[in-house]
């Protein structure tokens, strides 16, 4: 038997980003080509406009890959995720109050089935409670729908058409 024992959260065939005292992280684009994250990467914009710096402009649209890029999913246990955004996704969706005062991207984390708690600790950083542990690949699919959500709600208030 190996010393080894697979965790309940980490995915078949996919190491993690980074690893460090019982906690690993996973980038989005290592798990982009898992079942789960492709699915929910389909159902999400093609393209995701800025809506916050610059907004509407296609130029500053994010392609899928490049949003997926700038997402991490971190955890010890599998029940409780750090999901870590890069500075440009805040562009995507607001994280802060700097669009609108609701935060949008809390609501639509606290509003998925598999979520009993949501936290927003830090401006590109929420802090997810599941209700059963799930793999690295099901927490990412379950952000990108959160995000994409968050995302098309924010244009809709802004009334900006995002590109296709």
């Amino acid at each position: 038997m190996s010393w080894f024992r697979r965790r309940r959260y980490s995915v078949p065939g996919v190491s993690p980003s980074s690893s460090h005292n019982g906690w690993d992280e996973y980038d989005g684009s290592r798990l982009a080509g898992r079942p789960a994250v492709a699915s929910a990467l389909e159902r999400a914009p093609r393209r995701f406009a800025d809506l916050v710096s610059s907004p509407g402009d296609p130029e500053m649209a994010l392609s899928r890959e490049e949003f997926l890029a700038g997402v991490t999913v971190g955890t010890a246990d599998g029940s409780s995720w750090t999901v870590s955004l890069a500075e440009e996704l805040t562009a995507v969706v607001d994280t802060g109050p700097d669009v609108v005062d609701e935060d949008i991207l809390l609501a639509a984390l606290s509003g998925r089935p598999e979520v009993s708690e949501a936290q927003h600790p830090d401006r590109e950083v929420f802090e997810v409670a599941l209700a059963r542990p799930l793999r690295a690949d099901e927490v990412l699919a379950l952000v990108v729908d959160a995000l994409s959500a968050a995302h098309r709600q924010l244009a809709q208030h802004l009334r900006i058409e995002p590109p296709g």
